[in-house]
């Protein structure tokens, strides 16, 4: 207990320092693409710098394990996260089709919505939208992916999969996904409240965060079980690229109707938590827990 209260006051007071670096300078908007980039990835060592700590101070001969970088075999850890990158690409596909039958909003015109947020950023469109479009499905989204997947490994995946998830499993998988589910979702407050994702929302946006944050738990614990620290990484870099892209398939993706991180989102997600009950029941699934842990 005395290190996972260590792990929780370091990951928190890291990330929410720097939220609040970004709240004193005028909020994510006045920092421009680059600087709110920058600022938001330094926030995201929270929970990495946490996890080193941590890892230094009580896990003395067996580090690389405790992160879950040892223990998995190669091919093992391929296929998981190949399929870890995969199932974000599933179910945002049908958080898209869910939002559309049940908002009975007409789908989003990709090309002229990505055409308008190069607009919007002040830049002047290089090629014809449909082009662009295809570029960024064809070339942007899988780099994005690959790119993102080595970020959360030295990021965020190694504090809540990597270190926290197995100092968490004597809970149980279910207990243990709920409740690093609500840390994953609260950590988030401090940029929730500043517009990211919910704009506007303010307190219901943080709630919302969490329920989102704590029905994907699960499907990220269940890549860390069985692919480590590279899968779940993947799954949640996967996560992040695929997610926004969606939204471009969306003619209006206001809150409750924006896609995956809307009411069609939530639904689709707590739907596939029977799969990964069932995927744990099958032969063999103890011995991947014990393995991780």
């Amino acid at each position: 207990m005395r290190a996972i209260l260590l792990f929780i006051l370091i990951a928190f007071g890291f990330s929410w320092a720097v939220a609040w670096q970004i709240h004193t300078t005028g909020g994510l908007g006045a920092q421009g693409p680059i600087g709110s980039t920058g600022l938001l990835a330094l926030m995201m060592m929270g929970p990495a710098a946490a996890a080193v700590i941590c890892t230094l101070a009580f896990d003395r001969g067996r580090r690389l394990q405790a992160l879950g970088l040892r223990g998995f075999k190669p091919a093992t850890v391929t296929a998981w996260t190949l399929i870890a990158w995969l199932i974000p690409v599933v179910i945002c596909t049908l958080a898209i089709a869910t939002t559309l039958a049940l908002s009975g909003q007409a789908p989003g015109d990709p090309g002229s919505v990505l055409a308008a947020q190069v607009a919007a950023s002040g830049q002047d469109l290089p090629m014809d939208a449909s082009m662009l479009l295809v570029l960024q499905l064809g070339i942007g989204l899988p780099v994005g992916i690959g790119l993102n997947t080595l970020f959360l490994m030295i990021s965020e995946e190694l504090g809540w999969r990597g270190w926290l998830q197995p100092r968490l499993a004597g809970l149980g998988f279910w207990p243990m996904s709920l409740a690093i589910g609500v840390l994953w979702g609260l950590w988030h407050g401090p940029i929730i409240l500043m517009g990211f994702n919910y704009p506007g929302l303010g307190w219901t946006g943080v709630a919302v965060m969490t329920v989102f944050t704590t029905l994907w738990t699960p499907y990220h614990a269940l890549a860390r079980e069985r692919g480590g620290l590279v899968a779940a990484a993947g799954m949640h870099g996967s996560l992040n690229a695929v997610a926004g892209v969606s939204l471009l398939f969306l003619s209006n993706p206001e809150w409750p109707w924006n896609g995956p991180l809307g009411i069609g989102g939530l639904l689709v997600l707590a739907a596939g938590l029977p799969v990964i009950a069932w995927l744990r029941g099958r032969p063999g699934a103890d011995q991947n827990e014990k393995r991780a842990a």
